[in-house]
């Protein structure tokens, strides 16, 4: 019998006890009840070097970095040998974190070309604290690292401090999910399967507006039905169909400023 394949976490955070951390761990700790075997790791122990952009470009054809990288190393070896993969974010303007990036961009660089992960599924989480912008935008690097890379990506999990219990449980779900497939890795017959895969995956394909309105109506979700201002967001939706884009989004910032208000008071 063939030894089970690892869940692998990657944590690409500079805090290691932060949501982020938290978060990938929920899905490893689904993944673990589930019978897989997990491993977690913490990017920032293993910071991958820049890409040296290097010609001519031999890296495809050996599949290593030309240049000294024990980080890249590890990891990328750590990927290529895991039966599926959770990577994690937090996200800083609106995007993913430097940790995150260099690893990424290393692996194109190396990788990309021979699709050595073709169907490894993979679920990428993004962690937008503070003011919880960003919460879509955050995973689109993450899932075009996945597409890029020929992996079979579950549902993106966006997650901000006013839905983070909800994402945590998604978060033990979709590592539950993952065990199952880890040791069914199923590749792409074509470029074309692959586009239509990711099309249809959620969040992804929505406007800074809608991510805005998704944002608002997060605010609201825990409060108490009499006191959330979510009601706005009929209002934003009518002016929207109005003609009135920005009046809309005007609309639901003042939902998203009312919700955090009500939010921390709660």
């Amino acid at each position: 019998m063939s030894q089970k394949k690892t869940v692998l976490g990657l944590v690409g955070s500079p805090n290691p006890e932060g949501r982020t951390n938290q978060l990938v761990s929920a899905a490893l700790e689904g993944a673990a009840l589930a019978g897989a075997s997990t491993e977690l790791i913490q990017l920032k122990d293993s910071v991958v070097a820049p890409c040296q952009d290097c010609l001519p470009w031999v890296c495809k054809d050996n599949l290593k970095c030309s240049f000294p990288d024990e980080a890249f190393a590890f990891l990328s070896k750590k990927l290529l040998n895991c039966g599926a993969l959770v990577l994690g974010t937090p996200v800083y303007w609106w995007d993913v974190s430097g940790l995150v990036k260099y690893m990424i961009l290393k692996m194109f660089r190396v990788y990309a070309r021979t699709g050595p992960l073709n169907g490894l599924p993979a679920l990428g989480l993004a962690t937008a604290g503070g003011t919880g912008n960003g919460l879509v935008s955050g995973l689109r690097p993450i899932y075009h690292f996945f597409q890029m890379m020929q992996m079979r990506a579950l549902a993106p999990l966006p997650a901000t401090r006013f839905n983070f219990q909800e994402a945590l449980d998604r978060a033990a779900e979709q590592g539950g999910q993952l065990a199952g497939l880890a040791d069914q890795r199923r590749p792409f017959a074509s470029l074309e399967e692959r586009l239509l895969w990711y099309d249809d995956l959620p969040y992804l394909g929505m406007s800074r507006a809608e991510e805005r309105q998704l944002l608002a109506a997060l605010t609201c979700r825990t409060l108490p039905e009499d006191i959330s201002p979510a009601q706005g967001l009929a209002r934003a939706e009518a002016l929207k169909a109005s003609g009135n884009p920005l009046e809309s989004l005007k609309e639901i910032g003042r939902v998203y400023e009312a919700g955090v208000t009500l939010f921390e008071k709660d």
